[in-house]
């Protein structure tokens, strides 16, 4: 297992232990159950909170975080040795029984788990003692230890969810934080846990989240130093934060994107003839240029980066604007002038401003929208009950690997599911890619994944956006990712020059 080391300070110094940090958070987040999630800042919270078995470091590299040891024994068998001594925040020793515990918690369909789709070719997870986990596999699965780094793959105490704990509102797991309380629409407290089994972790005394919507009293709140740090940095003010050589912005281009989603279920949506003219009616660049600034890149081709698929750029292209084709697609389809109700989000400027940006291009394919645009959890109702046919969202691959492709377009996937979309072909290949350790030949796989999605159009893609987190230089110890996931776990090892 490669070391987790914190931070160095200013002049090879260590790093200062106490201080608390007040960190701008862009929503509220309502459930905090360790194994689903409604969003980046409910996953931030809980990474304080709870441990999963792996996790990603500063680099995005997969590294140990309860696990002292992880990997495969052979193509079905992964072996996890776990540190002894875990301590959970009531006190209690972690056991292997727990693990297992947890593990079959997010198999269980009942969970509705975020990790769950991973984790569907486990046969078997057994503990053959009090620090060993082997799980066992119906096939060989590449994408497994992906799914072990989930920020929803955490560890939770049998005893504890057992005894009739409000997951979504109690916290207890055995994180270098513990819970302290949520005050809805003011904040959310974590203070240290004395007893966090990875020594000298963690430095600070404790994080308060304190939910801001609104971008301009995020950013204004950090400009004035109410907060040491904020999430998603809006593109309008990625210059000014930047330029402040107070502040440090840090952030990728390589997770975050927009797409435009079909309920290939519903009429007119279910001919792809429709889908493919409303994909060819977007103007990428301009919504680009008019929604961010132009902080991304549009995206005509591949769903994933190629930061992590090398086939991607072969896809450039794929989907140009083009609104003559658009409405030449829509008169062979009988639905010239057609009203286009979309949905959604109000509440991150990165999804509403890119949906309210490709308004004028769908306009000129003949298209009569009607956007609708709803506070976030509504927003996420509405799309999972299906109230709209087509939705304007944005979000980002669960982990830098095409295996993240299955959430998106296998039929299992999450948002495969809000669109009624399923492929047999896709699925196919998905799960050859899977069972595949070649990457040259997984690679060839999923360009082919990509194809067909191209073509069938279940959704089509927008931007891909700039986005990060922005902290006073006070704030040491902090990284973004550059690949791997996004993830919060740096915040466990992050600390403050001056502290209080």
């Amino acid at each position: 297992m490669q070391e987790i080391r914190p931070a160095e300070g200013k002049g090879g110094g260590g790093p200062n232990r106490g201080g608390v940090l007040y960190f701008g958070l862009s929503t509220d987040p309502a459930n905090l159950d360790p194994h689903l999630t409604s969003g980046s800042a409910s996953d931030y919270l809980r990474q304080l909170a709870y441990n999963g078995l792996v996790q990603y470091n500063g680099a995005g590299e997969i590294v140990g975080d309860l696990a002292s040891e992880f990997g495969w024994a052979d193509e079905l068998t992964y072996k996890v040795k776990l540190h002894p001594g875990v301590s959970f925040h009531d006190g209690s020793t972690m056991t292997a029984d727990d693990v297992v515990f947890s593990f079959r918690r997010m198999m269980d369909k009942a969970t509705a788990a975020a990790s769950a789709p991973l984790l569907d070719q486990v046969a078997s997870v057994e503990a053959p003692d009090a620090t060993t986990v082997v799980f066992r596999f119906k096939q060989p699965d590449v994408a497994f230890p992906f799914a072990l780094a989930a920020p929803t793959t955490n560890i939770v105490s049998r005893k504890w969810i057992e005894s009739g704990a409000n997951t979504k509102t109690q916290v207890m797991g055995t994180g270098p934080f513990r819970f302290v309380e949520r005050i809805p629409g003011v904040s959310t407290t974590f203070v240290r846990f004395e007893n966090y089994f990875e020594d000298g972790l963690p430095y600070l005394n404790g994080i308060v989240f304190q939910p801001m919507g609104d971008d301009y009293a995020r950013v204004t709140a950090l400009r004035t130093a109410t907060v040491d740090m904020i999430d998603y940095v809006p593109a309008t003010h990625v210059g000014v934060i930047s330029e402040n050589p107070r502040l440090r912005f840090v952030s990728d281009k390589t997770f975050g994107f927009g797409f435009v989603g079909f309920v290939t279920s519903r009429r007119p949506f279910d001919d792809v003839r429709v889908r493919r003219a409303i994909a060819m009616s977007i103007n990428r660049q301009s919504v680009l240029d008019t929604a961010l600034l132009g902080h991304g890149r549009p995206m005509d081709g591949a769903l994933m980066s190629e930061t992590f698929a090398p086939y991607a750029p072969q896809l450039a292209g794929s989907m140009p604007y083009d609104p003559e084709q658009a409405r030449f697609l829509l008169k062979q389809a009988g639905q010239e002038g057609l009203t286009l109700p979309v949905v959604t989000t109000s509440s991150y400027s990165v999804i509403a401003r890119p949906a309210q940006a490709m308004l004028p291009g769908l306009r000129a394919s003949g298209l009569n929208v009607n956007l609708t645009q709803q506070e976030w959890l509504t927003f996420r109702s509405s799309v999972s009950t299906k109230v709209f046919p087509v939705h304007s969202w944005g979000t980002s691959p669960k982990f830098g690997d095409p295996a993240s492709l299955g959430d998106f377009i296998g039929s299992a996937g999450t948002f495969a599911k809000n669109l009624d979309f399923a492929d047999d072909k896709i699925d196919e290949l998905l799960t050859q890619a899977r069972r595949t350790s070649d990457q040259s030949l997984r690679n060839e796989i999923y360009l082919d994944v990509e194809k067909r999605a191209l073509e069938l159009v279940p959704m089509t893609y927008t931007i891909r956006r700039e986005q990060g987190e922005a902290h006073y230089n006070h704030v040491k110890g902090y990284e973004h990712p550059p690949k791997g996931a996004w993830t919060a776990t740096a915040l466990r090892r992050t600390w403050m020059e001056k502290t209080a």
